[in-house]
Parts: structure tokens; sequence; C-alpha cells
């Protein structure tokens, strides 16, 4: 079974550079375009085995939206990789205070953005 991941941007660019590397190896990728419609492909168009979300978003942000998801006893173990371009050593640490499993700095690589998810769902098996 492919991998199947759930991308939530605002920035629709990014949504389709995002979709198109991870399509590009072979990920099914959905799309939401804030929290809300994330937390609400996560109920419709799940299981994902993870979940690429933007921290700074209109009608929900990436924080809330992280703290919904751990917040469901079906969805809370779902791999989240954040994407942001707040880039300190204290917006990572926050974010991984509040269930994010790793966190990368827009703009980013392909190679890097693959690499993070391979080791999430590496994590998310063991």
């Amino acid at each position: 079974m492919a991998t199947k991941v759930l991308v939530v941007d605002d920035e629709e660019d990014y949504r389709i550079i995002i979709r198109d590397v991870l399509e590009t190896a072979g990920v099914a990728v959905d799309l939401a375009e804030d929290g809300e419609a994330g937390l609400k492909a996560m109920a419709a168009g799940g299981p994902y085995d993870a979940v690429l979300v933007d921290w700074m978003m209109p009608r929900m942000d990436g924080e809330t939206f992280v703290q919904n998801l751990r917040r469901d006893p079906a969805r809370k173990d779902t791999p989240v990789i954040m994407l942001t371009v707040k880039q300190t050593s204290d917006d990572e640490l926050e974010a991984l205070h509040f269930g994010v499993d790793d966190f990368i700095v827009k703009p980013f690589q392909a190679e890097d953005l693959l690499a993070r998810l391979r080791a999430v769902l590496r994590r998310a098996k063991a």
C-alpha cells in the first residue's frame, strides 16, 4: 500500500510544490487549505500515514490543528511535520512542545522534505 499524506497549507503554491515532490516519490497526497479543512480531510479522507502542516494559516493555524489532532484517539499518533517560515530554535522547541514530530523551515529542499518524511514514517512504524 502506498504512503498517504495530508498537506495542510494556506499557500496554494506550496501545496502544489509539496504535492509534486511527494507524488514524484510515489506518495499519495491530499490537500487542505487551512487547519479546519485539514481536520475535515482527516475525518473524511484518512487514515493518513503523516501530515505536513503549515504553522501560520487563517481560520485555524497549524498549532491548533495539531492540538486537535492529538486529542483525537483515532489519529493522535499520526506523525506531523510542521512547515513554517519561523526559524529560531525557540520556534522549533515550541512546535515540538505542542506535538509535532519534526520541523522544516520554508523554503526547503525537496531532498530534505523527503528525508524528514521517511524518518517520521520509520519512527512511527518502530
